[in-house]
């Protein structure tokens, strides 16, 4: 009996040697938004690209996020299976449920965007994580008193719940705000392109805005500084893009109409890849006045494009713009905003620079490559200590 036992440990053993060589063959992605919700964003677009590449590569995926109207509670896309239940609080219930009926897994991806999934209280072991940007002034722009108030404080705490847990930032910015919590294991990722970058040398006098139309995003402040541009260059235009709630979108033309710029913007809401591709190839400018990003998925497309981003400097956006190189970074507020467009639509010579050396700078950017930053990461942290 004392042989068979010890035979047994030598075996167990020598599988989990072999396993520090391997890579997972089980993933769970937990995530509170998949790339078909209509609130989706660069995140999301994130984990469905590298999870079909890992799929690709031999691994099963599973993303398991919340549902919405009209959402199907599971299927398959590009042969990830996608799970959806509850809604964007709830989903993390219904996550540790599937994750006690699934005991093979072997990786977790615990997605931290505002709130964590907290599978370090039951998987922890098996958790890594992925945080593209702190929420801080999220909090403030997104939600109400007095969950404000008490997300803000809160947010710390959770999040040191994992500082011991191997980390992906998006951002240099998320890096140093993550090691002042105690973080010790923080890796970057780069951030990926749907196309091939493209030198454009004709624009048209149209200035772009390109996002979610939200608070955090700064719509409104796009609008204010357009229309201090619009009375030096009333010959130019601006696009809004985007999907917002019906009644911020409204609250939006409203302050165009009292800025009497009804026919000077004009508002697409969503609008396809290629033709988002479309609108970033004949704009000059795109602004990015938000209040906070874990990198800008915008602002490397608009390099690739040949667009120079004007942006606020803020967490993220001074990592992903190199100011004078790449773009323009400005304060945060619209008339700095206005002030920075305005330089460049005065000095095209400028513009063009920036817009040449932005599209050289975004050759480093590809899907291949973040996934590789991903798979490289998790074998080095994660894989090798299971």
């Amino acid at each position: 009996m004392f042989r068979s036992i010890c035979e047994f440990i030598r075996i167990m053993g020598s599988r989990k040697k072999i396993r520090t060589h391997s890579h997972p063959k089980n993933i769970l992605w937990l995530s509170w938004r998949d790339v078909k919700n209509p609130d989706s964003g660069g995140a999301e677009k994130v984990a469905i690209e590298v999870a079909s590449r890992f799929v690709r590569n031999g691994t099963n995926v599973t993303i398991f996020t919340s549902s919405f109207k009209g959402a199907k509670p599971q299927e398959f896309l590009r042969e990830v299976k996608i799970i959806r239940r509850g809604n964007r609080l709830t989903c993390r219930i219904f996550a540790f449920l599937y994750y006690l009926r699934h005991q093979d897994l072997d990786l977790i991806i615990d997605e931290i965007n505002t709130i964590p999934f907290f599978s370090v209280f039951y998987a922890k072991d098996k958790t890594i994580v992925l945080i593209h940007q702190l929420a801080r002034e999220y909090w403030f722009t997104q939600t109400i008193w007095p969950a404000n108030h008490l997300g803000y404080w809160l947010e710390p705490f959770w999040l040191k719940l994992y500082k011991n847990r191997p980390t992906l930032a998006l951002s240099e910015s998320t890096k140093t705000d993550l090691k002042k919590l105690g973080f010790k294991n923080v890796n970057i990722y780069r951030i990926g392109l749907d196309f091939k970058p493209q030198l454009i040398t004709k624009k048209e006098d149209c200035i772009l805005f390109l996002g979610r139309l939200i608070p955090a995003k700064g719509p409104d402040q796009a609008i204010n500084a357009f229309n201090i541009i619009h009375k030096s260059f009333p010959g130019i235009k601006l696009i809004i893009t985007g999907r917002g709630k019906e009644k911020y979108v409204e609250k939006l033309k409203k302050l165009s109409k009292r800025h009497y710029l009804q026919k000077a913007i004009e508002f697409k809401d969503f609008v396809t890849e290629k033709e988002k591709i479309n609108l970033l190839k004949k704009s000059k400018i795109v602004l990015i006045p938000s209040v906070r990003e874990g990198w800008s998925l915008v602002a490397t497309e608009a390099n690739a494009t040949s667009c120079v981003p004007v942006a606020y400097n803020v967490p993220g956006l001074s990592n992903s713009i190199k100011n004078n190189k790449n773009g323009i970074l400005v304060p945060p507020d619209y008339q700095s905003l206005a002030e920075g467009v305005l330089y460049l639509l005065r000095n095209e010579s400028k513009r063009v620079q920036l817009a040449n050396f932005g599209y050289k700078l975004s050759h480093q950017f590809s899907w291949d490559n973040c996934f590789a930053d991903f798979k490289n990461f998790i074998q080095k942290h994660a894989v090798s200590k299971n």
